[in-house]
C-alpha cells in the first residue's frame, strides 16, 4: 500500500478522496451510535458537509469521459446532492423514519458501493491499495486503455437481468410487507452459498482466515442492524416486516464486489496471485454475507423457532 499515486494526483482528486474517506468513517459512527441529541446533530451536519465536498469535488474530476467531460460518476454526484437535500428536509419536518432511510441509503450507495468500484485496475485507489500495475507492456497497456464503456460492453448480457432482479427485490423490501418466514432466508442463503464456495476454493489459510474475520465482523454489524427493525409475528404464522433500505444496499454491495473482482481479474489476471487483492475480496464476501444473514436472524421475534416447532402438528 502506498499513498504516492494519490499524492501525485490533482488537488480535486485529493480533496475528493480524503473527504470520502472521512465521510466513510464518520458515517459509520453516526450510523451505529445512538440517534438524537446534540452530538448526533453535530456529527450528522459534519457528515452532510463532507458528502457535499465529495459530490461537488467530483465535478472537477474528468478522468472518465463518457459524454465529453462527464461520466456516470457525475450523475451519481447529482443524485447524492439531491438525496442529502431531501434527507435534511425530512428531519426538519420531523419525519425521522424517512430521514433515517434516505441517509442510510446515501451512505451505503454513494460511499460503500461506489467506493468499491474505485479499486478497479487503472484507477488511482487501485494503485494506492495494491501498488502500481506490473511493468509488463501488454497487460498494462490493456488495463490503461480500457474505459468504463468498454467494461460495460464486455460484461456478459446475463449480468444485467440479474442486476435488475436484485434492484427489484431490494426495492420491494423497502416497503412494509407480510411474508412467510422462509422467504426471509432465500437471499441470505444464496449469498452465503456463494461465500462458502469461495471459502472451499480458497488456496491458502490466509484467505480462509480473512473470510472468517469478515464473517465475524459482519455478524456483529448484522445483529446491530437487525435489532432496529424487529419483525412481528402474526396469528397466522406469517411475519410483518417493516420496510428497510439495508437489504437493497447489501445486495448491491455483494453484486458490486463480485462484479469488480471479475473485471479486475479479467483485465489483470496477475492480481489472482496478489495476496492483498484476494484477501480484501475474501474479507468483503464474509462481511456482506454474514451481515445479511445475522440481520435476518436478529429480526425474528424472540423464541420464533421454538414456537414454530411447537405449532407443527404431531405425526
Amino acid at each position: 500500500m502506498t499513498l504516492e499515486p494519490l499524492l501525485q494526483a490533482s488537488p480535486a482528486i485529493q480533496v475528493h478522496t480524503f473527504a470520502a474517506v472521512a465521510a466513510l468513517g464518520l458515517g459509520a459512527v453516526v450510523l451505529f451510535r445512538r440517534k438524537g441529541g446534540r452530538v448526533h446533530r453535530l456529527l450528522g451536519r459534519t457528515w452532510v458537509a463532507l458528502m457535499l465536498v465529495v459530490a461537488l469535488s467530483s465535478f472537477f474530476i474528468h478522468t472518465i469521459r463518457t459524454w465529453g467531460l462527464w461520466s456516470p460518476i457525475h450523475l451519481l454526484s447529482i443524485g447524492t446532492i439531491l438525496s442529502l437535500a431531501v434527507g435534511v428536509a425530512m428531519i426538519r419536518r420531523r419525519n425521522v423514519e424517512a430521514h433515517r432511510r434516505i441517509m442510510r441509503a446515501t451512505f451505503f450507495g454513494a460511499l460503500v458501493v461506489a467506493g468499491i468500484f474505485t479499486f478497479l485496475p487503472g484507477r488511482i485507489m487501485h494503485e494506492v491499495a495494491f501498488g502500481p500495475a506490473p511493468a509488463v507492456a501488454s497487460p498494462s497497456a490493456r488495463v490503461a486503455g480500457v474505459g468504463l464503456m468498454d467494461i460495460i460492453a464486455g460484461t456478459p448480457l446475463w449480468v444485467w437481468p440479474l442486476f435488475g432482479y436484485l434492484v427489484y427485490i431490494g426495492w420491494m423490501r423497502t416497503r412494509d410487507r407480510v411474508v412467510e418466514p422462509w422467504r426471509l432466508f432465500v437471499m441470505p442463503v444464496v449469498i452465503l452459498a456463494l461465500v462458502l464456495h469461495n471459502a472451499l476454493s480458497a488456496t491458502s489459510v490466509g484467505l480462509s482466515a480473512l473470510l472468517v474475520c469478515g464473517a465475524v465482523v459482519g455478524a456483529l454489524c448484522g445483529r446491530a442492524i437487525g435489532r432496529r427493525r424487529p419483525a412481528r409475528l402474526l396469528e397466522d404464522g406469517r411475519l410483518h416486516i417493516r420496510g428497510d433500505w439495508v437489504p437493497l444496499v447489501l445486495m448491491l454491495a455483494v453484486f458490486a464486489v463480485h462484479y469488480a473482482e471479475g473485471v479486475a481479474l479479467a483485465l489483470a489476471p496477475a492480481l489472482a496471485a496478489g495476496p492483498v487483492f484476494m484477501q480484501a475480496s475474501a474479507f468483503l464476501y464474509g462481511f456482506l454475507a454474514l451481515t445479511m444473514l445475522a440481520r435476518t436472524l436478529t429480526q425474528l421475534p424472540a423464541g420464533f423457532f421454538f414456537r414454530t416447532l411447537r405449532s407443527q402438528p404431531a405425526r
